[in-house]
């Protein structure tokens, strides 16, 4: 999506030595985040559903987008005055999600690399895009799993390499650092 270079330090809670210092730099030069705020970008903390619409639709649509206001009409739990519902509100018009079922998005639980994988694609290609069927890349997705073509995928797009010992780990909540390196 971006291209990784040199930067100067801007987050104080990431140092030139930090394993993703580049991705979240990269990430906050292009304007797809400002951090968690006072000054940090919070790389250990995990990323919400909330905060994964902001980052993938900016990411889509470039620094300088704004989603239409809210309505608090698409799904239950997110009122047309919540953090990122004009955001997730979006997410949901661009095809990128219909929710965690029942008619509710669930902003505030944390994302798993499998369904990362199924935004990241759905963000890039588009609502229309289905990848291949599962062929078992990793060990630990079966190909009947939950977002197995979609992991299979962001595989084959060079976005991920899975997390070590042929595995994806699928069920491993997303960090904010690592979603600057799968972002970038």
């Amino acid at each position: 999506m971006l291209p990784s270079q040199a930067h100067a330090q801007r987050f104080a809670d990431v140092t030139p030595d930090y394993w993703a210092y580049n991705f979240i730099e990269t990430l906050a030069d292009a304007g797809v985040t400002a951090g968690c705020g006072n000054g940090n970008y919070c790389p250990e903390a995990l990323v919400s559903r909330a905060q994964m619409a902001v980052f993938i639709e900016r990411g889509i649509n470039g620094s300088g987008f704004s989603p239409p206001a809210a309505t608090g009409n698409v799904f239950t739990d997110i009122a047309a005055g919540d953090f990122a519902a004009a955001w997730i509100e979006q997410f949901f018009a661009d095809g990128i999600t219909v929710g965690c079922g029942n008619n509710k998005y669930c902003p505030d639980n944390s994302v798993t690399r499998a369904e990362m994988a199924v935004f990241l694609e759905r963000g890039m290609r588009g609502s229309g895009f289905s990848p291949p069927p599962a062929t078992g890349v990793f060990s630990d997705v079966g190909v009947g799993d939950f977002a197995a073509a979609w992991i299979e995928q962001l595989a084959a797009d060079g976005i991920t390499v899975g997390c070590g010992g042929g595995k994806f780990c699928p069920a491993n909540q997303v960090t904010r650092a690592e979603m600057a390196v799968f972002l970038v």
